[in-house]
C-alpha cells in the first residue's frame, strides 16, 4: 500500500463515497497532505523506533466493501465472547462502521451519538494542516475514513454507566480501516468511555484510528482502552484532546495484542486549572512492536499532569516509549510528572524509552524519569522461600508490576477483566492457584 497505490485508489474512489461537497472538499485537502509528506519513516525523529514498511509493503485494501452476513454473523460471535461487562452500554464498530443492530443509546440522558454528516462538520472545524504535518496518517484517516461518530454530551449531565466503543476487526483478512471518533463533552459534565479493541488471531488488518476531544470548562472525561488483537493486527491511532478551564481528562491504555502497534497521544491543557493523566501497561513478546508516543502542552498557568507507563517485555518482544512535556512561556504555576519503567523478561527482549521535558517559563514543578531492568533478585528469592516454583514467583512478580498501575482503572468490571488478560500472558499463569 504504497503512497502511489493510495494515491490512485482515491481518486478511483472520491466520487463512489456518498459524502457531501464539503466532506469531499475535507478529504481532497487531506489527501493532499499525506501525498506531499508520505509515511512517517525511521528518519523521522518520532519514528526513529518504529518502521512502518510492513504496512507499506502489505496488499491492503484502504476502500473495503461493505459486510456480508456472514462477517456480521462472525463478528457478533466474538463480540459475545469478548465482552468487558454484558449490560454494559455499548456502540459497536466493526471495520469502523456501526453495526445496525447495535444497541442504540438514546435513552441516556444529555447524551447524543451523531452520525456521518453532522461528524463531518465537526471535522471540518477542526481539521488543521499543523495536525496533518505532525501526524501524516491522520491525514491518511481524514482522506479515507467511511464513517465517523460524534458522541456529545450535553451541559452539566453526569452519565454514571460507561459507554463501551467496541471495535472488531472482521475475519476476513487485507483491510484497512479509518475509525473517526469524535467526542464533545459539555461544561460541567462528566463521562467514562471504554474502547475495546478485538479480533480474531489469524486476521491480518490494518486499523488506523484518529479520535478527537474538546472538553469544555470543568468537564471530567475519562478513557479506559483495551487493545486485545490478534497477532497479526496493525494498529495506528491518534488521540489529540484539548481541555478548557478546570477541565480534566483521564486516559488508560492497555496494549496486550498487535503485530505492529503505534499510539499517538496529543494533550493540550489549553486553559488554566486544566489537568489530565495518562497510563498504561504494555506487554509485547515473540515479534510484537508497540510503540506509545505521547505529547503534552502546557499552554496555560496552574496545569498539571500526571504520566506513568510500565512496559513488559518478553522473549523477541520491543516496546518503545517517548514522553514529552512542553511547558509553554506564560504556563506558570504548571505542575508534571513523567515516569517511564520497563522490565525485560528476556535477553533477546528489547526497550527503547525517552521521556523529555521541555520548559520555557518560570515557577514551575516538573520531573521525569524512566527504568529498565530484570525482575528483582530479592524479592524472587523471598517469594522462592516460601514454597513458590521459580515460574510462578516470576508471573506474580511481573503481575504486580503491571497491576500497580491497573488499579487505576475505576471500573471494575473492566479492571478485572483487564487484570486477568495481563496475568494470562504471564509465566506459568496456569499454575498460581489461589495465589493472587
Amino acid at each position: 500500500m504504497t503512497p502511489e497505490t493510495l494515491h490512485s485508489v482515491f481518486e478511483a474512489s472520491l466520487n463512489q463515497l456518498e459524502v457531501s461537497d464539503p466532506s469531499r472538499t475535507l478529504r481532497s485537502e487531506a489527501m493532499a497532505s499525506f501525498n506531499k509528506l508520505g509515511y512517517p519513516t525511521k528518519k523521522h525523529e518520532n519514528w526513529r523506533y518504529t518502521d512502518l514498511k510492513p504496512i507499506v509493503k502489505a496488499k491492503l485494501d484502504p476502500t473495503p466493501k461493505s459486510l456480508t452476513t456472514d462477517q456480521i454473523k462472525q463478528s457478533n460471535r466474538l463480540l459475545e465472547t469478548s465482552l468487558l461487562d454484558a449490560d454494559a452500554a455499548r456502540l459497536v464498530l466493526v471495520d469502523g462502521v456501526p453495526l445496525s443492530n447495535a444497541q442504540t443509546l438514546s435513552d441516556i440522558q444529555g447524551l447524543t451519538i451523531l452520525g456521518h454528516k453532522q461528524t463531518w462538520q465537526r471535522i471540518g472545524e477542526l481539521q488543521s494542516m499543523e495536525l496533518f504535518q505532525r501526524h501524516p496518517l491522520a491525514a491518511l484517516n481524514t482522506a479515507f475514513a467511511s464513517s465517523g461518530i460524534l458522541i456529545k454530551l450535553s451541559e452539566n449531565t453526569n452519565v454514571e454507566q460507561p459507554l463501551h466503543l467496541v471495535f472488531i476487526s472482521a475475519q476476513t483478512t487485507n483491510k484497512a480501516t479509518q475509525p473517526r471518533i469524535l467526542i464533545d463533552i459539555g461544561a460541567g459534565s462528566k463521562l467514562t468511555i471504554v474502547q475495546h479493541f478485538i479480533g480474531e488471531d489469524s486476521v491480518a488488518n490494518w486499523t488506523n484510528l484518529v479520535t478527537q476531544i474538546t472538553q469544555s470548562r470543568e468537564s471530567q472525561l475519562t478513557i479506559y482502552r483495551f487493545q486485545e488483537y490478534g497477532s497479526e493486527q496493525f494498529h495506528t491511532e491518534l488521540l489529540d484532546a484539548k481541555i478548557a478551564q478546570d477541565a480534566k481528562l483521564k486516559l488508560g491504555y492497555v496494549d496486550l495484542g498487535g503485530k505492529l502497534v503505534r499510539n499517538d497521544v496529543q494533550v493540550n491543557l489549553a486553559e488554566p486549572g486544566a489537568a489530565c493523566e495518562i497510563f498504561g501497561v504494555f506487554l509485547a513478546t515473540q515479534g510484537q512492536h508497540v510503540d506509545n508516543h505521547t505529547r503534552i502542552d502546557h499552554t496555560a498557568p496552574q496545569t498539571t499532569s500526571r504520566e506513568v507507563f510500565r512496559g513488559i517485555i518478553g522473549e523477541h518482544g520491543r516496546g518503545v516509549f517517548n514522553g514529552k512535556v512542553i511547558v509553554h512561556r506564560g504556563a506558570h504555576g504548571a505542575d508534571a510528572q513523567q515516569s517511564s519503567d520497563n522490565l525485560l523478561l528476556s535477553e533477546h527482549a528489547e526497550i527503547d524509552t525517552k521521556p523529555e521535558l521541555e520548559i520555557y517559563t518560570d515557577d514551575v514543578k516538573c520531573a521525569h524519569g524512566a527504568t529498565v531492568g530484570e525482575l528483582d533478585a530479592e524479592q524472587l528469592f523471598y517469594i522462592r522461600s516460601r514454597g513458590v516454583d521459580e515460574d510462578t514467583a516470576k508471573g506474580l512478580l511481573t503481575f504486580a508490576f503491571a497491576n500497580d498501575v491497573l488499579r487505576r482503572i475505576e471500573v471494575p468490571e473492566v479492571r478485572e477483566r483487564v487484570a486477568s488478560c495481563v496475568a494470562g500472558q504471564l509465566p506459568d499463569y496456569e499454575n498460581w492457584g489461589g495465589l493472587l
